[in-house]
């Protein structure tokens, strides 16, 4: 690699809890190995998907890059600068445009040079990045009808409620540690209807203060605990234990 020039590095984990550390660990070594000074080089970093355009970082890089301010850039694997095809080729094009080679530390093509060198490999590549995202979308929705066509709860879980171990709704009886029994829900919002404030009501709670009002304030989620009914069946299937049991 040519030593002269600025560079600039661009990371971003796969997900937000995913540590990025092997990431600048590779970039680390490849300037290492092309005796590149630290002074030159850049940092850009981004957590949101790959598939967001609205990428804070990757948006400043790709400025940067318009505006000449750099000679190289360096990545780990052509999926970290973007799963979307038409986002990756507005990036190999903006390098191209102004004479930026692009480096991948850890891929099937390591460099895509202005003059088109490497880059019908790194598109090919990059083509392949987003099948495999289409089909994990594929699978990740496939996954969510077919648990809420068995009945199972799916997304966030109602306050009062748990999910158990096959993926069912089911009332809070016994709270551990953080949560709220079903029927302290009922308690709270059978005195918000006396007339007490969401303030002094949530401070025996766990569940905040907004979240309370929204279930106060919400017809359908009110009814759940205050009549026990639901125009949900897997609700209604939930609740069932709990109207049973006190009936």
């Amino acid at each position: 690699m040519e030593s002269a020039g600025k560079v600039g590095t661009y990371i971003r984990p796969s997900t937000e809890r995913q540590d990025d550390q092997h990431q600048r660990d590779s970039i680390i070594r490849y300037i290492d190995e092309h005796d590149l000074p630290q002074d030159r080089v850049e940092q850009y970093v981004d957590i949101e998907s790959g598939s967001n355009d609205e990428r804070e970082q990757f948006n400043a890089l790709l400025n940067a890059i318009r505006n000449d301010e750099f000679d190289h850039i360096i990545v780990w694997e052509i999926s970290r600068i973007s799963r979307r095809g038409a986002t990756l080729q507005e990036f190999f094009d903006a390098c191209e445009e102004h004479g930026v080679t692009i480096h991948i530390t850890d891929g099937a093509v390591e460099k895509v040079k202005p003059d088109g060198t490497g880059r019908f490999v790194a598109d090919i590549v990059g083509m392949v990045y987003q099948q495999e995202r289409r089909q994990l979308i594929r699978r990740v929705k496939a996954g969510v009808k077919r648990a809420k066509d068995q009945g199972k709860w799916v997304g966030n879980v109602p306050a009062g409620f748990r999910r158990n171990d096959e993926g069912y709704l089911q009332p809070i009886v016994e709270p551990a540690g953080g949560e709220d029994s079903y029927f302290e829900l009922v308690d709270a919002l059978e005195r918000l209807e006396d007339g007490e404030s969401y303030r002094s009501v949530a401070k025996t709670l766990s569940i905040s203060r907004q979240g309370l009002s929204n279930i106060h304030k919400d017809p359908e989620r009110r009814r759940w605990y205050l009549e026990r009914r639901s125009d949900d069946e897997r609700v209604t299937e939930a609740l069932e234990e709990v109207t049973t049991e006190n009936s």
